[in-house]
C-alpha cells in the first residue's frame, strides 16, 4: 500500500504541469550530453593527454556509441508510445550513472569503451531525442511548436555547459572526477524525474496545454479542433511520411558534411588559424538557440512553410560559403548558418507531429532514426572523399546546395495526409 501511494503521488506546481516536464527533460538531457559526440569532441584532448590512448580507437568508440543509439531508436520509440517516460528515463539515468562510475573507477581503456558505448546508446534516444520529444508532443498542442523548440534547444545548451563543467573539474581534479560527479548527479536526478514524468496529461485529468478534461478544448478563448492520431502502420503507407523521412535523412547528411569541413575550409581557404576557425564554428553552434524564434514563427504560420523557407535559405548559403574571400565574411556566414542550420531538425519534428498526431509519435520518429544516424555517419566521410577527389570543397558545397533545394521540393510535395481511418 505504501509503495502504491508513493508511486501514485504527483507533485503540484503553480503552472501547467507540461512545463515541469520540460524542466525535468532538460536536466535529463544535461546528464546525457556528458557523453554526446559534441561534448567528447570538446574535452577529448584532456582524456587523450592523460591516458595516451590511441586516437583511432577513441574515435571508433565514440562512433560506435552514436551509431548503435540510432539503430535502437525504433525500439525505444515503441516503448515511449506504450509506457511513456516515467519508467524509461529514470532507468536510463541510473544505468548511465553506473557507466560514469565505471569510467571514473576503472582506468583501463576497455572500461571507458564499454561505459561510453552503453551510456551513449541508451541516453541518445531516451534522454535526448525520442522520449523527451514524444512526451512534449503528448503534453502540448496549441503551444507544441514552442515546446518542441525548447526541448531541441536543450541539447546545445546542455552540451555547452557540460564542456565547460568537465573542463573546469578536469583542470583541478582530473577528467575522471568530472564523470564521477556527473554519475552522482545522474543518480540523484533519477528520483525527481521518476516522480515528475507522466506519459500523457490525461493521467492528471487534463488535456494538452492544461485544458480540463470536462471542458471544451479552447486555448486563449479560441476553440481548438480535436486532434486525431495516425497509427504507425497507416503512417508509413503515406507519401508524406517517406518524403519527410527523406528530408530528415538528406538534411542530416548535408549538415554533418558541412560541420565536418567548415574548420579546415576556413583554414585552407581564408588562411585562418585553427583557433580562429574553431571560434567561428563555436559561434554557429551557440546561435542554434534561435530555435525558439522558429517555434514562434511555426505557431504563427505553419511549420511546413517555415521549413521550406529554411531549406531554400540553407541552399543559398552554400553558394555564399563557396565564395568567401575574407575572414569577416566567415563570421557573417557563421551567424546565418547558426540561425538556419539548427532549425531544420526542429521544424521537421513539428511537421511530423502536425501531420500524424501524438498517439504513435515516438514510433514514427523512432523509425526514421536508423536512416538519420546512417546519414550522420556518412556525412563526414562524404565530405572527406569529395575533398580528396577534386582537391576542392566547391563540388561538395554545390552538391549540398542541390540537396537542400531537393529537400525543399520534397517538403512542398509532402502535403498533409488524409486518412481513411483515424484514431483519436
Amino acid at each position: 500500500m505504501v509503495l502504491k501511494k508513493v508511486y501514485r503521488w504527483t507533485p503540484t506546481f503553480p503552472f501547467y504541469y507540461g512545463w515541469a516536464i520540460l524542466v525535468a527533460a532538460f536536466f535529463s538531457t544535461f546528464a546525457a550530453t556528458s557523453v554526446a559526440q559534441v561534448v567528447l569532441g570538446g574535452v577529448q584532448m584532456y582524456i587523450l593527454e592523460d591516458t595516451n590512448w590511441s586516437k583511432t580507437e577513441f574515435s571508433f568508440t565514440i562512433a560506435c556509441g552514436t551509431w548503435i543509439s540510432g539503430f535502437i531508436s525504433p525500439f525505444i520509440g515503441k516503448l515511449a508510445d506504450k509506457y511513456g517516460p516515467r519508467q524509461l528515463m529514470p532507468a536510463a539515468l541510473i544505468l548511465i550513472s553506473l557507466c560514469y562510475f565505471g569510467i571514473y573507477g576503472i582506468p583501463a581503456f576497455w572500461a571507458f569503451a564499454v561505459g561510453y558505448v552503453i551510456s551513449r546508446t541508451i541516453s541518445q534516444p531516451i534522454l535526448i531525442n525520442v522520449v523527451p520529444r514524444t512526451v512534449t508532443v503528448n503534453f502540448f498542442r496549441a503551444k507544441r511548436n514552442i515546446a518542441l523548440s525548447l526541448v531541441t534547444m536543450s541539447r546545445p545548451v546542455a552540451g555547452a555547459i557540460n564542456v565547460q563543467l568537465i573542463a573546469f573539474i578536469t583542470q583541478r581534479y582530473g577528467w575522471r572526477t568530472a564523470y564521477n560527479f556527473l554519475g552522482w548527479f545522474s543518480l540523484a536526478l533519477s528520483i525527481p524525474v521518476f516522480f515528475i514524468m507522466r506519459k500523457k496529461p490525461e493521467e492528471l485529468g487534463l488535456l494538452p496545454d492544461g485544458v480540463k478534461l470536462e471542458t471544451t478544448y479552447t486555448v486563449n478563448d479560441i476553440s481548438i479542433p480535436v486532434e486525431y492520431s495516425w497509427d504507425f502502420k497507416s503512417a508509413i503507407r503515406t507519401k508524406a511520411f517517406w518524403f519527410l523521412a527523406a528530408v530528415i535523412t538528406f538534411v542530416t547528411l548535408s549538415s554533418s558534411s558541412v560541420s565536418f569541413t567548415l574548420v579546415p575550409y576556413y583554414v585552407e581557404q581564408l588562411g585562418m588559424s585553427n583557433l580562429q576557425a574553431a571560434s567561428i564554428f563555436s559561434l554557429g553552434t551557440v546561435l542554434a538557440l534561435s530555435n525558439l524564434l522558429w517555434g514562434i514563427l511555426a505557431d504563427k504560420y505553419s511549420p511546413r512553410k517555415i521549413l521550406i523557407f529554411n531549406l531554400c535559405i540553407a541552399g543559398i548559403m552554400m553558394l555564399f560559403l563557396m565564395n568567401l574571400q575574407h575572414p569577416y565574411q566567415a563570421w557573417i556566414f557563421a551567424i546565418l548558418w547558426g540561425v538556419f542550420s539548427g532549425a531544420a531538425g526542429t521544424l521537421e519534428q513539428m511537421v511530423i507531429a502536425q501531420y500524424f498526431g501524438r498517439a504513435s509519435y515516438g514510433t514514427i520518429t523512432g523509425a526514421i532514426g536508423p536512416m538519420q544516424i546512417t546519414a550522420l555517419g556518412l556525412g563526414p566521410t562524404l565530405g572527406a572523399l569529395i575533398r580528396v577527389q577534386f582537391d576542392s570543397y566547391a563540388p561538395l558545397y554545390i552538391c549540398i546546395a542541390i540537396l537542400y533545394v531537393i529537400c525543399a521540393g520534397l517538403t512542398l510535395a509532402a502535403k498533409p495526409p488524409v486518412a481513411k481511418q483515424l484514431n483519436p
